[in-house]
């Protein structure tokens, strides 16, 4: 029980430690063009984030190339923050089941 309410506290503490992040996923595309020698090279890449918007409709959006890192990193703080909702989610419900338990025993 303790090493629950350990770990609760721990997670509180990692989410709120969270203060910036995004749902999604970030894309990137290039294409192809004809140089006048006949040759074919490649575009600079493309980087488009990709997430749900209201009514759970797709929203992409630009993201120019130096705002490519800083993006990856709100993506993996959001799974990092859903991983860690989701652990405290399910610590709390067991331990609010286990006190219902208690309680009814005593009663």
């Amino acid at each position: 029980m303790k090493d629950t309410e350990a770990r609760i506290r721990e997670i509180v503490a990692e989410i709120a430690a969270i203060t910036e992040f995004a749902e999604g996923s970030i894309a990137s595309s290039s294409k192809k063009y004809k140089v006048k020698d006949g040759t074919t090279r490649r575009a600079s890449p493309q980087y488009r984030f990709k997430s749900k918007g209201a009514r759970g409709k797709q929203v992409c959006k630009y993201v120019p190339p130096h705002a490519v890192a800083r993006v990856k990193k709100l993506i993996a703080d959001g799974r990092r923050y859903r991983k860690l909702e989701a652990e405290y989610a399910r610590l709390v419900t067991g331990q609010s089941l286990d006190a219902l338990k208690k309680t009814a025993g005593e009663g």
